[in-house]
């Protein structure tokens, strides 16, 4: 009855779009004749995970909002084989990743531009503009010259691609899927159609054409419309907020409730028609089972990333009825709040009805217009039936002020999706000495690679070889990497630095190095490489602002005795850890050879390099240790020494280390004044020479007399052990 009265109207004054708006209004007020339904307005889709069926309707984006958007193109997972390691009897690892391609509409009018991008609740896009996952982005607003995308147009037939104008989207080229389980993740946009909040005026005017003339001054922080017609679609505004819609002058306006009803009309009642007698006026209280006890809004909080919130309203008599109203909106709390109580309150005074028949005069009788009845209440006409001379009106309790918000409002708590930023790439490329008991024969040459923001998390990998690059894949996880804050100064190797601190500064806040009270000599003792030297630490203390301190040092391990030297402040150091180390395992380096790579991460503006020369700390057998002349009785003279294992396989026996070379054999040599006298290979730690062969090296008077011991190993020969005989 009122939808085809208002319907009528509408039609009247703004053709079809206006009919819409008549059923608009008119549905509104049979949900308050009628019972109120469990739920109004559309459900909250906007976040829902995003849909690519032919059909799937892409919602007008008003002001800021979050959206899921809908698959209006895609490839085919592309997948990619890789292949790494092998050799020396290790089986190869053959690696297999995907991408995809894809482009999403977000809105169906152009858009100003788009914030955060989401995959699967993790920030693909931050606030800065950064990609988070190595793919390429194009945005495209959605104005009427927009060009066709390159990738969309090589893709489809010629002349078939269409340039999606009036869309606004977004093309993903190659994204890839690694971080995602080598799917295709759900996405979310943060988008823009103004940065500023939008006036409902503006979102009446775009939805009717003009047809519904802006008379109200409320706005949102942002709005999706959407529906199969301008009355679903403006409908979810009319039934949420304090906003009519009222017919004047055979024009059609959206005015505020509170602004509405201040100038309304007298009208005359009357009893008789000539011979006809009619009632009269009757007041009526709806039944208050029909009243929803507690009333909900669910809405999506523009303090809180977005994320659908509920704000309720309890008023009235206990009941049963409940009524939850989904309102796609970006709101803050306390305007939800707000909203909620408000359209909860006009419920209330909607119970009271009117109806009686009234004189026919000069202010016009036109469904939404307001009128006062003797006592000078007001009320709000929802139905006309005209007669001659008189006309019958059904009308509703019409609000004048609503009450101030004095409720609290509790938004819940928000949890944000870290928004780290990457930050330039930093890379090393370290010769590593064994680790373990197991023995690769060839030299282990690792790329230890982080990021000066604490979101770096991988970046292409790539190995020189003169004018070409190799690809080797992706780094490892983020290394422990730092810079030395003061000098370090050199120390004896054979004894532990127990006056040197090395204070270092961490690249990012994410970094960590465990506080630890002990040893260099511990076997769970950590090492550090510094600027070529291999450290072991006893302490580490965390002093706030990712400066850590190292002491208790025990330096040049590993064979790198020789580069215990200044270190300048500034000098590098990296936390030697398997998990974040790179072996570059794709080919065997040989000793002297000169290593190059490069590595590209998603912050970098170019790609950053690293070289070494191959020293093969892992192949060369350590230097024996502890040598000593004896001098027997009988004239003999015995050089002795204690050999050193490649392998650390610990202390297991408490007499000897592993061997980790195919016999024990050691070169020998002697010097007086610089001069050589002869070389010796023997199998043991030591060498006897007898006062016959001692007296054949002829050695002067009161010469000095050194001795150099090397170890003979499978794939090299050890440093030599330097002993003065007198």
């Amino acid at each position: 009855m009122a939808t085809l009265v208002l319907t009528a109207v509408g039609s009247a004054v703004g053709g079809p779009i206006g009919g819409a708006i008549g059923a608009v209004v008119g549905q509104q007020i049979d949900n308050i004749i009628f019972a109120p339904k469990a739920r109004q307005g559309p459900r909250l889709k906007e976040l829902a995970v995003q849909t690519s069926s032919y059909g799937s309707e892409i919602p007008a984006i008003f002001g800021a909002m979050r959206v899921a958007g809908t698959v209006i193109w895609a490839t085919d997972l592309v997948e990619r084989r890789a292949k790494s390691g092998g050799g020396k009897g290790r089986p190869a690892t053959i690696n297999y990743s995907y991408s995809v391609s894809m482009a999403v509409a977000l809105s169906s009018r152009p858009m100003a531009r788009i914030g955060r991008i989401w995959a699967d609740g993790n920030l693909l896009r931050g606030s800065g503009g950064d990609l988070k996952t190595d793919t390429q982005l194009r945005l495209y607003p959605g104005h009427d010259d927009q060009p066709l995308d390159a990738l969309l147009a090589s893709a489809e037939a010629l002349g078939q691609c269409p340039a999606h104008r009036g869309i606004a989207y977004a093309v993903f080229e190659d994204l890839q899927l690694a971080d995602y389980g080598n799917r295709i993740p759900s996405l979310t946009f943060e988008i823009f159609e103004r940065d500023e909040p939008v006036p409902l005026a503006a979102i009446f005017d775009a939805a009717t054409g003009g047809e519904v003339k802006p008379s109200c001054t409320q706005s949102l922080r942002g709005f999706a419309l959407s529906g199969q017609s301008a009355a679903q679609a403006l409908g979810v505004l009319l039934g949420t907020l304090p906003i009519d819609l009222v017919a004047t002058a055979g024009e059609l306006f959206v005015t505020d409730v509170a602004a509405a009803p201040i100038n309304a009309a007298r009208l005359a009642t009357v009893v008789r028609d000539n011979r006809d007698a009619f009632d009269t006026p009757k007041i009526a209280l709806d039944p208050a089972s029909d009243f929803p006890h507690v009333m909900t809004l669910r809405y999506y909080d523009g303090d809180r990333d977005f994320q659908a919130s509920l704000q309720r309203s309890e008023r009235g008599p206990f009941s049963q009825n409940m009524l939850q109203v989904e309102f796609p909106a970006s709101l803050g709390a306390a305007d939800a709040k707000q909203i909620v109580e408000r359209r909860h309150l006009r419920l209330q005074y909607d119970r009271t009805s009117w109806s009686g028949d009234v004189a026919i005069g000069a202010e016009p009788l036109i469904a939404g217009n307001f009128f006062s009845d003797e006592s000078g209440k007001k009320w709000r006409i929802e139905n006309v039936e005209h007669r001659l001379g008189s006309a019958h009106i059904s009308a509703r309790s019409a609000m004048t002020t609503f009450p101030s918000n004095t409720s609290t409002v509790d938004p819940g708590r928000h949890l944000p999706t870290p928004d780290l930023t990457a930050g330039e790439t930093r890379l090393a490329i370290v010769e590593l000495p064994l680790f373990g008991t197991e023995d690769p024969g060839v030299p282990l040459i690792a790329a230890f690679a982080a990021g000066k923001g604490s979101g770096w998390r991988r970046a292409a990998l790539s190995l020189v070889l003169g004018e070409s690059l190799v690809d080797l894949g992706s780094t490892a996880p983020p290394a422990i990497i730092g810079a030395v804050l003061h000098p370090v100064t050199p120390h004896n190797v054979h004894l532990i630095d127990e006056t040197s601190r090395i204070r270092v500064q961490l690249l990012n806040d994410s970094m960590n190095i465990d506080e630890r009270t002990g040893s260099p000599l511990d076997s769970d003792a950590p090492y550090c490489w510094l600027n070529g030297e291999f450290v072991r630490f006893g302490n580490c203390e965390a002093l706030g602002g990712g400066v850590f301190r190292l002491s208790r040092l025990r330096r040049g391990c590993f064979q790198t005795d020789y580069l215990v030297s200044l270190h300048l402040a500034g000098s590098p150091l990296i936390l030697i850890e398997s998990e974040t180390a790179r072996l570059l395992d794709e080919r065997v380096f040989v000793p002297g050879e000169h290593v190059a790579v490069e590595a590209f991460g998603l912050a970098d503006v170019a790609p950053v390099s690293a070289a070494l020369t191959v020293q093969a700390l892992s192949t060369k057998p350590l230097a024996p240790v502890h040598g000593c002349f004896f001098n027997a009785s009988d004239g003999s003279v015995t050089l002795s020494w204690i050999r050193r294992s490649r392998i650390d396989a610990g202390w297991r026996d408490g007499v000897d280390q592993t061997l980790a070379e195919q016999q024990e054999q050691y070169l020998v040599s002697l010097a007086a004044n610089g001069f050589p006298l002869g070389e010796w290979t023997c199998l043991e730690s030591r060498i006897v020479f007898s006062s016959a062969e001692w007296a054949v090296l002829e050695i002067p008077q009161n010469a000095s007399v050194f001795a150099e011991i090397r170890q003979i190993g499978r794939y090299a020969q050890s440093g030599p052990l330097s002993v003065r005989y007198k």
